[in-house]
């Protein structure tokens, strides 16, 4: 395997506004199976993003967002070869503005990605990510289905199974949303299917089937039927993409496209690849398919195209309609969301004196101070109840972009890197389970969600073997090494004691485990009521060497394990 990675009244006027620029995108074809017209040729373009959570991009909108896309998208389809464009999941949720609008502004935007709301995209096709079962009870899922008829592309669901209502027809169904697709593209046979992680299921799935199963089983019937080149759309682990590949062989796709990590990638087993870009379209995969030198079908050649001002441009017209989006959300959030006065979320709450790194590539990889400051507020919250360790994953905080040194922090700042409610739970395990813990952090060591921020506690990261050594409790008295059999009192969120929830894999930790009286403060309080209490001297959290990781110089507080 070969890898490369770069690494009241107001409610009635939102209403309004919603339906004005989400539901004229309403309009799909009404019959029929349309496809892309046969091309002449032998070969085609694929463009794909995934996990994109601002429609306006990163950095104040000088970095990724939609409205490159859709100017990287013109400029391929200028060379007269035609492009298949590809979304690999995580779009709905949790994007800030969809805590009121339900991911109608990503939708709208979407449609508009080739040039016009109006008309069907022959050429555009999407997947389901965990966070588009954000919202999981049953009650949500009209909301769902109506996102997806408002989609001028198609939607694919291959391993999922969509629970029944009393009349037995599906929860969750539209007229663009199908299985696996079989379609003629740059003069192929091309046969398109869809993976989502089983990680989240919401009330309104029945169940989501295995990947691999699903992979042959999806395959084998496209095959079948003619296609030459299948391409599996997938928002799975990218350990899972690759064992996919591995498994399955020529039985199995011949290129993935994925998400779900937020870091783009590129791995490839015997020929076959697994490309994925940054989240938020920071990059894009850019991939040339067709038959290759040796007769076979795949990938002739494959970049990531990093998105930045003016590389390319951002089309004004998607710039001006994210803007109206942002203003209609700035506006009803803090009538609707908080009960205050329009322009709530600049709200002065602090400063920082140092640079603070929230941005995706580094707090899901490494110590951060941003990470350790949050961390510590959640150790220090617990103090007087003995706590001795602090963690909190990293998916928590997804404000996905760092805040220089002496910036303003506002409201605006905090919500964004809270996009959920966190409250705080006292658990008590032992270094052992501790020790598990760690090792499910560092799993997978790809930007992923589940790595941990920590606080009272160091180790060293071993990126190349996946491995934690050397856990060690820090404590007044000094560093200490950390036995598997004594029992420490932990804090954490809620979330990863859930099962019903997820738990990002944490499945080592358990309800029962909590002693006390059941949830505590939300962490995005706690982070508030700091900045406040700073005043004008500001925050300056530091990385102090908790994560020790031989590929990043730095402090490194962790002491080695005693030997048997």
């Amino acid at each position: 395997m070969r890898s490369v990675a770069r690494m009241g009244s107001t409610g009635c006027w939102v209403l309004t506004l919603v339906l004005a620029l989400g539901c004229a995108s309403a309009r799909h074809r009404s019959g029929g199976d349309a496809r892309p017209a046969r091309q002449e040729g032998g070969g085609f373009s694929v463009l794909s993003i995934n996990d994109t959570y601002r429609i306006e991009g990163l950095d104040g909108g000088t970095r990724g967002g939609l409205a490159r896309v859709r100017v990287l998208r013109e400029e391929l389809e200028a060379s007269g070869e035609p492009v298949l464009l590809l979304h690999a999941g995580d779009l709905l949720y949790p994007a800030m503005p969809s805590r009121l609008f339900d991911g109608a502004q990503v939708i709208d935007l979407l449609n508009l990605l080739d040039g016009d709301d109006t008309k069907f995209d022959e050429r555009m096709f999407v997947t389901f990510g965990n966070h588009e079962f954000d919202k999981a009870k049953t009650s949500d899922a009209p909301a769902l289905a109506r996102r997806l008829s408002q989609s001028q592309f198609r939607w694919l669901d291959t391993n999922l199974v969509w629970a029944r209502g009393v009349d037995g027809q599906p929860l969750v169904a539209a007229p663009n949303l199908e299985s696996t697709v079989l379609f003629e593209f740059g003069g192929l046979r091309v046969g398109l299917f869809s993976l989502t992680t089983e990680d989240k299921r919401p009330a309104f799935v029945e169940r989501i089937e295995e990947p691999m199963a699903a992979a042959r089983r999806a395959c084998a019937d496209l095959r079948s039927r003619g296609a030459e080149l299948v391409i599996a759309l997938t928002h799975l682990r990218v350990s899972q993409d690759v064992e996919l590949l591995r498994g399955l062989g020529a039985a199995g796709p011949d290129l993935i496209f994925g998400g779900h990590e937020h870091e783009a990638q590129a791995y490839e087993v015997a020929g076959r690849w697994v490309l994925k870009a940054d989240a938020d379209a920071a990059s894009a995969v850019v991939a040339r398919v067709g038959r290759r030198a040796d007769g076979s079908l795949g990938a002739r050649s494959h970049e990531v195209r990093l998105l930045s001002g003016s590389t390319p441009r951002a089309d004004p017209v998607l710039e001006r309609r994210a803007r109206e989006w942002l203003r209609a959300f700035d506006l009803a959030f803090c009538a609707v969301g908080l009960g205050q006065p329009a322009g709530c979320l600049d709200e002065r709450l602090g400063r920082t004196r140092v640079e603070l790194v929230a941005e995706e590539l580094s707090i899901r990889r490494y110590e951060t101070n941003v990470g350790s400051w949050v961390a510590d507020l959640m150790l220090a919250a617990y103090k007087d109840a003995g706590a001795q360790v602090a963690f909190v994953n990293s998916g928590s905080l997804r404000l996905n972009q760092n805040l220089p040194a002496d910036t303003e922090v506002a409201r605006r700042h905090v919500e964004e890197l809270f996009a959920y409610s966190a409250p705080l739970r006292l658990i008590e395990i032992d270094g052992g389970t501790l020790a598990r813990v760690l090792a499910h952090s560092v799993k997978d060591w790809t930007g992923n969600g589940w790595w941990l921020q920590v606080s009272g506690l160091a180790f060293r990261h071993d990126p190349e073997s996946e491995s934690v050594t050397d856990l060690t409790l820090l404590e007044a008295a000094g560093p200490r090494p950390i036995l598997p059999e004594e029992r420490l009192r932990v804090v954490t969120s809620d979330f990863l004691l859930d099962p019903d929830g997820g738990q990002d894999g944490y499945t080592m930790l358990r309800p029962d485990q909590a002693i006390d009286d059941g949830p505590g403060p939300d962490l995005k309080q706690l982070v508030i009521a700091s900045l406040r209490a700073a005043g004008e001297a500001g925050i300056a959290p530091a990385v102090v060497g908790r994560i020790c990781n031989p590929q990043r110089a730095g402090p490194c507080l962790a002491v080695a394990s005693p030997q048997p």
